[in-house]
């Protein structure tokens, strides 16, 4: 069976948002024409915690755009965004999420970067999104969501390193940094 995966459709990531992603909000219509086209329909959101190592306002003197080594990864730090129970968490109004049947949570740990809708940095952390995949006998999936040139990006590797036969349909995704 062959699954839609959207990743990284939040509040935060829409233009003026602290994590914007240019025409985001052009994605909404694409997907929502998508997604009854799909068995299965899954998310992945990033769930940062407010005290999240990636963020530049948790480290003295740092701004965003900066790249600090965390835990032996160079990351470029950021605004806070999407943190959990924060308006700019949620997904972008019009997005039609009755069809999710499961949302992968990106970043929870604070010490560890979100990488990819199946783990965080250096495999440290497993999002869930493999087995639960394994649960629905999917062998095949369409990504889509933002940003392209990130998680969308890394979500194509993952899933191919994984076993899975994976596409990102490009004009469902946008790139942060053209």
């Amino acid at each position: 069976m062959k699954a839609l995966l959207i990743i990284g459709m939040q509040v935060d990531l829409l233009p003026g948002g602290p994590a914007e992603v240019p025409d985001g909000q052009e994605l909404v219509q694409v997907i929502n024409e998508l997604t009854p086209n799909y068995g299965l329909v899954v998310a992945a959101n990033f769930a940062m915690p407010a005290d999240h190592l990636m963020f530049a306002a948790n480290h003295l003197w740092r701004r965003p755009g900066q790249t600090i080594p965390i835990n032996g990864h160079p990351t470029i730090l950021q605004h806070i965004h999407c943190v959990p129970g924060s308006f700019g968490a949620e997904m972008i109004p019009g997005l039609r999420i009755s069809p999710i049947a499961f949302i992968a949570q990106m970043g929870t740990k604070k010490e560890v970067p979100p990488h990819s809708a199946f783990f965080d940095a250096n495999k440290a952390n497993d999002t869930g999104l493999s087995d639960f995949f394994a649960s629905q006998s999917i062998t095949e999936i369409d990504i889509v969501g933002m940003p392209l040139e990130g998680e969308v990006q890394h979500s194509l590797e993952d899933a191919g390193a994984i076993g899975y036969k994976a596409s990102i349909l490009t004009h469902a995704s946008r790139y942060r940094n053209p």
